[in-house]
């Protein structure tokens, strides 16, 4: 299980299919589908899975909950928990503070041009900001706000007005004290009382449930833990068809049209989220086996450019959202034209994600180092950052 480096381009594809999913839904929300008009959307295909950002989050928080606690795996050292548990929001708020001051910049000198180019494309996702609590101006804005939500109240309480998509910080904080705190439980229980181990993840996911679907990732993650430890491993084959299979449930956005209609056997719940919760987490579960139970991964999963977009994932997560509403909202204005407006919302995207990724795996390293400080054995090397979003 020391293959980390495969989960890297799965990361990095997933922030990319978040960005995706957005720009969809702000420069062509016709063709996201909502509600009634999913049978009239790309949501009836397979292609929906390179824009179904609900999907991706999934399968960022089920890598998340695995990084987390592989070392106290390995190590069966509770010191491994502890430092992991109290390091996990500062190891978070850097580049989140430095995303939500900057935000706070682009509303301060008014580049934010969302508003109207919501007119244009009659996006209700772009007019309100990505759904953000509430919509800020240049005089409401405020740093001390800014700095404050971005240094802790995103993760305790979930404000994310300077930039929505934080609204995944408090998911990923408290689903990875969930992951701390059942870790030592379920550890005790797999090799002894397989049934336990099972009956344990199931009550804990059925609990989380009734606080958000999103957080079951977390607790049901920790079954890659047995599935790895068995000595069975599918073949390539095998292996080929989980990763198809899965990647088409992860384009499944919640509506039974099109391809994915048989899935109308879910409408017994009426809670759209639900219902994709359903499909998405067992779908990331079996993406994540499928790649890790590879003896000998292949170069393109663990090389340059898979680690490059590793790397990215997060940065280009937290800033996509202001760089949709500033750069590709004035694009689309200027140009009249939703696809360059879409076009620079990408490329802006990804350009201004690479010095905060740039800062990021500095602000890693100085907060393992602080951290490993602590490690009754000694200095240990900083681990490469986990994803969270």
């Amino acid at each position: 299980m020391a293959k980390d480096a495969s989960l890297e381009l799965l990361r990095g594809v997933a922030a990319l299919v978040v960005l995706n999913g957005h720009c969809l839904g702000a420069f062509a929300p016709l063709m996201e589908g909502e509600g009634d008009l999913a049978g009239q959307s790309l949501k009836t295909s397979l292609a929906f899975v390179a824009f179904n950002g609900g999907s991706a989050v999934y399968l960022f928080f089920v890598l998340s909950s695995y990084v987390l606690v592989k070392r106290y795996f390995q190590t069966s050292k509770a010191q491994d928990l502890r430092l992991g548990a109290i390091k996990r929001l500062p190891r978070l708020a850097g580049p989140v503070l430095v995303t939500t001051l900057a935000s706070c910049i682009i509303f301060k000198l008014d580049l934010y041009f969302f508003k109207d180019a919501a007119a244009v494309t009659q996006s209700d996702w772009l007019r309100s900001f990505g759904n953000a609590s509430k919509v800020l101006s240049p005089e409401t804005a405020s740093f001390a706000d800014a700095f404050l939500q971005g240094a802790w109240r995103t993760f305790i309480y979930g404000d994310n007005y300077y930039d929505s998509s934080l609204w995944t910080m408090t998911v990923e904080f408290w689903g990875s004290m969930l992951t701390f705190a059942l870790a030592p439980i379920v550890f005790f229980l797999q090799g002894r009382w397989t049934l336990s181990f099972w009956v344990c993840i199931a009550a804990v996911v059925f609990l989380a449930l009734q606080v958000s679907y999103f957080l079951c990732a977390f607790p049901a993650s920790l079954l890659l833990y047995p599935l790895l430890a068995m000595d069975f491993r599918p073949n390539r084959w095998v292996r080929g068809a989980m990763v198809m299979v899965s990647l088409a449930l992860l384009g499944y956005a919640g509506s039974a049209v099109g391809i994915y209609r048989p899935f109308a056997v879910l409408d017994v719940a009426s809670d759209v989220g639900l219902r994709q919760a359903c499909v998405a987490i067992p779908a990331s579960v079996m993406l994540v086996y499928a790649v890790l139970s590879v003896d000998e991964p292949l170069s393109w999963l663990s090389g340059k450019v898979a680690r490059f977009l590793g790397d990215l994932s997060f940065p280009l997560y937290l800033v996509h959202v202001p760089v949709i509403c500033s750069l590709g909202s004035w694009v689309l204005l200027t140009s009249g034209s939703t696809a360059l407006g879409a076009a620079a919302a990408i490329l802006g995207s990804i350009l201004a994600a690479l010095p905060l990724m740039t800062f990021n795996n500095w602000w890693v390293q100085m907060v393992g180092a602080l951290f490993n400080r602590f490690r009754r054995d000694g200095p240990i090397a900083a681990a490469p950052a986990a994803s969270s979003a």
